[in-house]
């Protein structure tokens, strides 16, 4: 067997979404360094908000990778994200979001993030004070 990535994820709820929840799945697991990755976010409900996937890597600040909206075609990427490497699918009931690294790399070691903004808050917030109206999740690809 190959070199592996394995994924681990932490579950970050922010209790003051407007009764909003947000779930990761799996809770750990692990690929090899080609393959796919594939991270799933549920939302709850259907409903008009956007969910984005952020990607921090240890030490640097949240990067915008690719957001998606049960009304779009496709996804929508952040600015300079390579559309090759990543895609985001919808379930038919636009309650289950998949964030995809089409082949893992090295490279892809970082922080991701689930997030569903409620209004129009454009900025990402990690302090609890700051984010009433933000729910996301973090979830850890580990390189070995």
């Amino acid at each position: 067997m190959g070199p592996f990535l394995p994924l681990y994820f932490v579950l970050l709820w922010i209790s003051n979404a407007e009764s909003q929840t947000l779930s990761m799945i799996p809770s750990s697991n692990a690929v090899n360094l080609g393959d796919r990755a594939t991270i799933s976010c549920h939302i709850g409900a259907k409903d008009e908000h956007y969910v984005y996937f952020l990607k921090q890597i240890p030490g640097n600040v949240p990067q915008l990778i690719i957001y998606h909206q049960h009304s779009f075609t496709s996804p929508r990427y952040g600015p300079g994200i390579p559309t090759d490497r990543y895609t985001a699918t919808i379930n038919s009931a636009a309650t289950e979001y998949q964030f995809i690294i089409k082949k893992a790399e090295t490279a892809d070691t970082a922080h991701y993030y689930c997030v569903k903004w409620f209004n129009s808050i454009s900025a990402f917030h990690s302090d609890k004070e700051s984010d009433k109206n933000t729910a996301y999740h973090k979830h850890d690809i580990i390189s070995e």
